[in-house]
């Protein structure tokens, strides 16, 4: 009788790469859509890990039902869905890719700075109407010269930092737990307080983590100290902003405008009063997708091999 080989189900868009690498270590992996949650738990049943995103929660519950799976391979760096003290009693390891986002979410963090300030989704709109030469399609400021806020100065960041500050001359301020010496020497960033950051920067940024400290960091009382023509944008974890308290800003005009791609709720409802906000820009949790993202994401295999073989991976989250 030929042994069954060891399953992997894969809820996420990993790369045919991955896959490969999957069976020519004699696993099975087993595509189930993000989508498909009552699936995922089922097949979650009978394998030994988890090609995942951030649909599934790997909680005690899921830990409890999937007592097979020995190890959970988080595409790209955020794991704020995987309970960590959990997945340690179940002798569970957990593994990311904490480089493979850096670029795309950078890019991204530029194209809605650049989209808001230039006002583009308004005057692609408008210029398919045929109303042009009207105020309300002019662009905003330049970023050449303007304050750059950036809260979470790690590695992604650190490379908006970069591309604000040598591609545009963007002023840099950043709040972070720790000093970053590398972008202080490099770029002369300044370390502030998160009053001040706020209360001084023509754009701020979120690059932070979700966890309790993070919960609403952007709330009504730290929307309150934003400069009024500023705009704030948000590829983190959407409850790091307290989307009430955005709409709110947004409608009065506390702030010019948003660029979100992230949300509390994933996918919003649809009668979100964010929709009806002419001054955000929206994206679909999209920020980290790129043809060289999603390949170098999909890698966590490589990991998740190393762990199944009895070894230490490259990069572990527990």
């Amino acid at each position: 009788m030929v042994a069954r080989m060891k399953r992997i189900l894969v809820n996420a868009e990993a790369h045919p790469d991955a896959l490969k690498i999957l069976e020519d270590n004699g696993l099975e992996p087993v595509y189930v859509p993000e989508s498909d949650v009552e699936g995922s738990l089922e097949e979650a049943r009978d394998s030994v890990g988890v090609v995942a995103n951030a649909s599934l929660s790997f909680d005690e519950a899921f830990f409890e039902l999937a007592s097979e799976v020995k190890v959970i391979g988080r595409m790209g760096v955020g794991y704020d869905n995987v309970d960590l003290e959990a997945a340690g009693r179940h002798g569970v390891r957990v593994v990311n890719t904490p480089l493979s986002i850096i670029e795309p979410v950078a890019e991204h963090t530029l194209m809605l700075m650049l989209a808001l300030v230039r006002r583009v989704v308004v005057g692609d709109r408008e210029a398919r109407a045929a109303v042009f030469r009207q105020p309300s399609n002019n662009p905003d400021f330049e970023l050449l010269g303007k304050t750059l806020g950036i809260i979470g100065l790690g590695r992604t960041g650190l490379r908006v930092a970069r591309i604000a500050r040598l591609g545009f001359e963007m002023e840099i301020i950043y709040h972070d737990q720790r000093e970053n010496t590398e972008a202080e020497e490099e770029l002369g960033a300044r370390r502030v307080e998160l009053d001040e950051l706020l209360a001084r920067s023509d754009i701020v940024t979120l690059h932070v983590n979700f966890s309790p400290e993070t919960e609403h960091l952007i709330d009504s009382v730290a929307l309150a100290k934003m400069k009024r023509g500023a705009y704030l944008i948000n590829v983190s974890r959407g409850a790091v902003v307290d989307e009430t308290a955005l709409v709110e800003v947004l409608r009065s005009g506390g702030i010019a405008g948003a660029g979100l791609d992230v949300y509390e709720e994933e996918p919003p409802a649809a009668d979100n009063p964010l929709w009806e906000l002419p001054n955000i820009i929206v994206t679909p949790h999209r920020a980290g997708f790129s043809t060289e993202g999603v390949y170098g994401s999909s890698m966590v295999v490589e990991d998740m091999v190393r762990v199944l073989n009895g070894e230490e991976p490259r990069f572990p989250v527990n």
